[in-house]
């Protein structure tokens, strides 16, 4: 049985932020209203340098992350003058990129929004991409991005793009957005067969598994990581106040 370290948040962040190289990707698998977008967004502030795809459109709890929204991906050229002048005024460049939807006939704006970033972010390389829901950016009957999203995972680890991909089910994605991540962050789910996904992909016991997740309480997570001799995680982030981005 492997060890099982328990970390508060900060003590957590201080490890991932050593641990969680460039190029690295992470998946966040839970059920709905779990935290997925807490324990997400407690993590992209290690990075200088975030593209967060808000494919719902205004999602509320992404608006409580601390992003400047860009209602459409601007283009490389611009994009690198709001880079440099992020750079002027010292501060990090973290986006949330789509517009705010209230009424399905924009909907195609958004999908368009969502495309050009994942594309964009493979272009430039040394992005970090959060894709909240991911299984809405990916299937055929919503968004139907799973190529851009997939050429971002597989291709772009030399252009040290790491991905965070959140999502509820490991079934309602590609297979490159669930054997790809370097890192698991897993809330409380009795799906077992996520579980057992989850062990086999990681290279841990399902036994293993399935018993450290079994006794999370309440918005708590288990970390794995790819290397067998590292120890589970267990951490609790702390909660976001869900808002709208302006």
């Amino acid at each position: 049985m492997a060890e099982v370290d328990a970390l508060n948040w900060d003590e957590f962040r201080e490890f991932f932020k050593v641990n969680w190289q460039p190029g690295q990707h992470v998946g966040v698998i839970a059920p709905t209203g779990a935290g997925k977008t807490t324990f997400s967004g407690g993590i992209l502030d290690l990075r200088k340098y975030v593209l967060a795809i808000d494919p719902k459109g205004g999602d509320e709890t992404l608006g409580g992350v601390n992003l400047r929204r860009l209602v459409d991906w601007p283009g490389e050229r611009q994009m690198t003058r709001i880079l440099d002048e992020d750079e002027r005024k010292s501060r990090p460049s973290r986006y949330v990129v789509g517009p705010v939807v209230h009424r399905g006939e924009d909907l195609p704006k958004l999908r368009s929004a969502v495309q050009k970033a994942l594309n964009g972010a493979f272009d430039m390389g040394g992005w970090t991409v959060y894709v909240d829901e991911a299984q809405v950016t990916a299937d055929r009957r919503m968004m139907n991005l799973s190529a851009e999203l997939d050429k971002l995972l597989i291709a772009a680890r030399g252009k040290k793009v790491s991905v965070i991909l959140s999502m509820q089910q490991p079934k309602w994605v590609t297979s490159a957005s669930f054997s790809q991540p370097s890192w698991m962050a897993i809330g409380y789910t009795r799906d077992t067969d996520a579980v057992n996904r989850i062990a086999e992909m990681m290279g841990r016991p399902k036994a293993e598994i399935r018993g450290a997740i079994k006794g999370l309480s309440e918005y708590c997570w288990l970390v794995v990581g790819r290397d067998p001799r590292s120890p589970l995680i267990l951490t609790k982030p702390r909660r976001i106040a869900g808002k709208r981005s302006a």
